[in-house]
């Protein structure tokens, strides 16, 4: 397999994980938790987490707005083999903090009745979250947006999330080996800027399995979109030097991965994609086309597996278009799609090494206004 020089460090990353399971935490009942409000608005969380907890054990989130919440500033929390259900939103949130692990717990059944004010809706949500681990996990079930995210967080963004008036990066977060399936209407796993301005930079996203639904119901709120994105989402933000690596992505709605920009100025820069099995990507496009985003006019014209590409429409065109360059696509296998990469208003990318098995078109660029 070709990788690049950052990839190679996927040795590095793992040690670094293994080590971080042995700082000293001061063990929660789960049981017995912090629970009620948080401060904000009208929003309450069966567990309200402190700095330095480990939190284990069933998580009977009914009744409450999340699971578990980690407030801006609270760091160095362990949430290990836990079992999270019932929030009425995202399962896990944590907001503007570092050090946050959930690794090997099961994530389920959450997002049963959304907030409305708030605008994206997980069964774990990071934002502004950096040098943090969500890895091993059974995440599924979710009633709406899918299942992980890693964002960036802002206080532009609209308003109900509980993010406070900083802006904050997602860097430097790990997302390995999580099986992600059934989360209906949202995207398998995300990272995004998301806000004007902010960065999203050298997050992993490795050995995960993400699952779409491939036609099938997913109860009264629509269907499972699978699908890992990395994007800038917002004007002038920016996706730089994240990694994709070693997935396996079936099925859904969108693209299988994407690497995209979608606002004014917004930039996707030296991102990898590198050695994934990606198979029936964007399968439903052609029998449901309402599910598909809208506003990205410049996906593939057909069901298709990696697309990378800056949504450079009327819309985003001024002050500045949004770029897509100097993107990876390396050593990956795509099966059973029209198009295997679509490549759309993005530049000097590297495309080497990838295998395409039932792929009517193996690579097609499109150039220009959509």
């Amino acid at each position: 397999m070709v990788l690049s020089g950052k990839s190679l460090a996927i040795g590095l990353a793992l040690v670094v994980i293994v080590m971080s399971f042995f700082i000293p935490l001061a063990p929660v009942n789960a049981q017995t938790p912090n629970s009620g409000a948080i401060g904000i608005e009208n929003l309450t969380a069966k567990i309200i987490a402190t700095t330095g907890e480990f939190i284990t054990g069933q998580v009977n989130a009914t009744g409450f707005t999340f699971g578990i919440y980690i407030g801006p500033g609270v760091s160095n929390v362990m949430i290990y083999r836990a079992h999270v259900f019932g929030a009425s939103d995202h399962g896990i949130l944590a907001v503007d903090t570092y050090g946050i692990s959930v690794i090997d717990s099961n994530i389920t059944d959450n997002v049963l009745h959304p907030v409305p004010t708030i605008p994206d809706h997980k069964e774990v949500g990071f934002y502004g979250v950096s040098d943090s681990y969500i890895v091993g996990n059974r995440i599924t079930n979710a009633g709406g947006d899918g299942g992980i995210s890693v964002f960036s967080s802002s206080s532009l963004v609209p308003a109900g999330l509980p993010v406070p008036d900083v802006n904050s990066s997602g860097n430097n977060n790990f997302i390995a080996d999580n099986f992600v399936s059934n989360d209906s209407q949202g995207c398998g796993i995300v990272v995004a800027a998301w806000g004007p301005g902010q960065i999203v930079a050298n997050n992993w996203i490795f050995n995960n399995v993400v699952m779409g639904d491939f036609l099938t119901p997913h109860g009264p709120t629509g269907f499972s979109v699978g699908t890992i994105v990395v994007a800038a989402d917002f004007p002038f933000s920016v996706a730089k030097n994240n990694v994709v690596l070693d997935n396996r992505v079936i099925g859904g709605l969108e693209d299988g991965i994407i690497i995209n920009a979608q606002a004014p100025g917004a930039a996707d820069i030296g991102n990898e994609i590198v050695g994934n099995f990606i198979e029936f990507g964007a399968f439903q496009r052609i029998n449901n086309p309402p599910f598909d985003n809208a506003s990205d006019l410049n996906l593939a014209p057909a069901p298709n597996a990696i697309a990378i590409y800056a949504n450079y429409i009327p819309q985003t065109a001024f002050p500045t278009p949004p770029t897509a360059q100097h993107n990876i696509v390396i050593d990956n296998t795509m099966a059973n799609d029209v198009i295997g990469i679509w490549v759309a208003n993005a530049y000097n990318g590297t495309y080497l090494g990838n295998t395409f098995q039932n792929i009517s078109v193996p690579f097609e660029s499109f150039y220009g206004v959509g």
